[in-house]
């Protein structure tokens, strides 16, 4: 069985250079308040299942760029079994999919690539697909039907009971006070401003979904590296991490993400580190995703785990 080497490269920096491009002019892929829309839903696969960390950024920005509302996707096979048809001049997005394939270890290699001490090595692939929304296919209607209005609030000031419920379920300290919000590894305790400091709901709940986020990198949880790192890059890096964590979450649970002002101050370092490394956003999205997945399965609305993510 050949390499697959080139493809992976050209996958890797094409959805690497549309994040840049995003992020040059001024949008986050992750965050829909750019365009005035509601909260997004997380994407979902022709059966259900949600797709997972970088396919989720890819498909957000497909369909906050293309005005898509509904939160199916299928490939044009999948559409064609089920007795449907992608209009004539639809353009499709792209999904990939990451595993590793065992090879024979005397085959030559490339970095990143794992010996088992067998005469065996583990070699990381990325295969790109292409999936249309729903909105683009003709004759699904009744399996994918339009999505219902979004209605607002009455009072998207108040506090949410069942938010807060959920929220309770994380074993992690959270305290109130002060005006900034933050999480400290040395305590392990997160600190949020008393919730009638923001101005919505979802501010407040999104910014707890953030810090929280930080807080599963603990060393006592996941231990992520870049949360007790000292290095200037690597602190950027776990804001990022956060940042994507938290609108993993609120997408889950129906909240729409908070823009925090604090965080212009990064774009510049997370676009450095793009430039420099084409993995960086998939790395990201690997950690968001694994600690987004650590909140919700306390919380008690854990997504399931697909092999769909990039590594």
């Amino acid at each position: 069985m050949g390499r697959i080497t080139e493809s992976r490269a050209d996958v890797y920096q094409e959805i690497t250079d549309q994040m840049i491009a995003m992020i040059e002019a001024g949008t986050r892929p992750w965050s829909k308040s750019w365009n005035g829309s509601t909260a997004p839903n997380i994407p979902l696969r022709s059966t259900g299942v949600p797709y997972r960390g970088i396919n989720v950024l890819t498909l957000w920005v497909a369909a906050m760029t293309k005005g898509f509302a509904s939160p199916h996707w299928l490939t044009f096979k999948q559409a064609l079994a089920l007795g449907g048809c992608v209009r004539k001049g639809e353009k499709g997005s792209t999904v990939v999919y990451a595993n590793k394939i065992e090879v024979d270890a005397d085959r030559g290699g490339q970095g990143g690539d794992q010996g088992s001490g067998d005469g065996k090595r583990q070699v990381a692939f990325l295969k790109r697909y292409t999936v249309f929304n729903s909105e683009q296919i003709d004759g699904i209607e009744a399996k994918y039907p339009a999505p219902a209005p979004v209605i607002t609030a009455t009072n998207p000031d108040a506090r949410d009971a069942e938010l807060d419920a959920l929220f309770a379920r994380i074993p992690i300290t959270v305290r109130h006070q002060g005006s900034q919000p933050y999480y400290r590894p040395s305590d392990d305790i997160v600190t949020m401003p008393e919730f009638a400091d923001f101005h919505t709901s979802d501010d407040y709940y999104s910014t707890l979904a953030h810090e929280l986020c930080h807080a599963v990198g603990h060393p006592t949880r996941l231990a992520r590296a870049t949360l007790i790192s000292t290095k200037r890059e690597d602190y950027a890096r776990d804001e990022l991490v956060a940042e994507l964590g938290a609108a993993f979450v609120s997408g889950a649970i129906g909240i729409k993400l908070h823009d925090r002002e604090d965080h212009a101050a990064y774009l510049s370092n997370w676009l450095e580190a793009l430039r420099n490394d084409k993995r960086a956003i998939f790395t990201a999205a690997r950690h968001a995703q694994d600690a987004a997945d650590w909140l919700l399965s306390r919380m008690g609305a854990d997504s399931a785990a697909q092999l769909d993510e990039a590594a």
